[in-house]
């Protein structure tokens, strides 16, 4: 099921997101994970508010419209797809985010 849209993700406080592997944690532009040999990576603003948007529904599918309407600056859907390919590339395994086919993306926790 995909989560309607809601307010625009804000992108200022930590957010923490507890997985089956450890605590994910966002703060500032710095993302961190829970593999103790993993190092914190910084992101890039787009990427960073839409892993952002994609911590907050906790694995939840979010469909393309809903991240349109919680992402204002992406603008588009190419924009959109462009943000995901940058936030995979950053990510140590980039399978953390997945394409659910016909409904959106949603991350892997």
């Amino acid at each position: 099921m995909a989560i309607p849209a809601q307010q625009p993700v804000a992108e200022d406080s930590a957010l923490r997101l507890h997985t089956r592997s450890g605590e994910i944690t966002v703060s500032g532009d710095t993302l961190h994970l829970p593999a103790p040999d993993t190092a914190p990576v910084q992101l890039a603003p787009g990427p960073l508010a839409l892993m952002r948007a994609l911590m907050k529904a906790q694995g939840a599918v979010l469909s393309r419209e809903h991240l349109l309407a919680v992402l204002p600056h992406c603008g588009s859907e190419h924009a959109l797809e462009m943000w995901v390919s940058r936030l995979r590339q950053s990510l140590p395994d980039p399978r953390m985010v997945k394409t659910v086919v016909k409904r959106g993306y949603r991350l892997v926790v």
